[in-house]
């Protein structure tokens, strides 16, 4: 009698215990046991959905700024000359590079010559000729249209880098890149040019080439689209954030 005994408590405590976790279940409302299931889940979403925004925000501020440095120089030129406001810009700018390079523990002082050679050309191309047209151009033309043409200069780095390291463009490049040309070339001819031209008639220029605004905004793409590429020659000599840090100061 005793092994049925030990049976039949055996078969109740597994009943018992089967019960147990029954009313643990229903203990749950049907509702909540869904939230309480998908919460982890949930919080892996909100997370990634967090961190693609900020992706965006960071991958879109530097245009943002760019955009509000061009409205601020272009109201700061009107009291001041050029070549001032351009100063101003670069050398508190290359300090704070500087200062942020050794605090990460990197050595801001170029050891050769050769990179000293590098950084006083890529000083005079990226900084001194840029800021300067970039300056000059904002003189004489509004800042919204200077940054459209500033914005330019990829165009000029996709010839430059298929021309010096051989990157080929494609055939999609191709035709993105002539789109371009077609679009700078919209922005920058004067009016009176394509009046002309439709009409068949002799229309004078309003000023000078070197009176408008917009040559000397293509000029310093240019010149930003040469340092761009400078900086793939010289990233064996220097250190490419040191370089940008000094440029800026000299």
């Amino acid at each position: 009698s005793e092994p049925a005994m030990d049976s039949t408590d055996e078969s109740t405590v597994v009943r018992l215990d089967e019960s147990a976790d029954v009313g643990a279940e229903m203990a749950i409302p049907e509702g909540d046991e869904k939230d309480v299931l998908l919460q982890p889940q949930d919080a892996v979403v909100a997370g990634t959905a967090a961190a693609l925004v900020l992706k965006w925000a960071l991958l879109i501020s530097p245009f943002f700024m760019w955009g509000t440095s061009m409205v601020a120089m272009k109201q700061s030129i009107e009291h001041t000359t050029p070549l001032f406001v351009a100063a101003v810009r670069c050398i508190p700018a290359g300090a704070i590079i500087l200062g942020f390079a050794s605090l990460n523990g990197q050595s801001i002082v170029p050891k050769s010559a050769k990179a000293w050679a590098w950084i006083a050309a890529f000083s005079l191309v990226d900084a001194t000729m840029f800021q300067g047209f970039l300056a000059e151009g904002l003189r004489r033309t509004s800042a919204g249209l200077g940054s459209v043409i500033i914005d330019s200069q990829p165009l000029t780095v996709a010839l430059l880098a298929s021309v010096f390291f051989g990157e080929q463009l494609g055939a999609q490049g191709v035709v993105g890149l002539l789109l371009g040309l077609v679009g700078i070339g919209l922005v920058e001819i004067p009016i009176d040019s394509f009046t002309t031209l439709l009409s068949g008639t002799e229309v004078s220029t309003s000023a000078p080439l070197w009176e408008r605004g917009e040559w000397w905004m293509l000029l310093a793409a240019q010149s930003m689209a040469a340092g761009t590429v400078m900086v793939r020659l010289f990233a064996k000599e220097v250190d490419p954030v040191v370089a940008t840090g000094w440029h800026l100061l000299l």
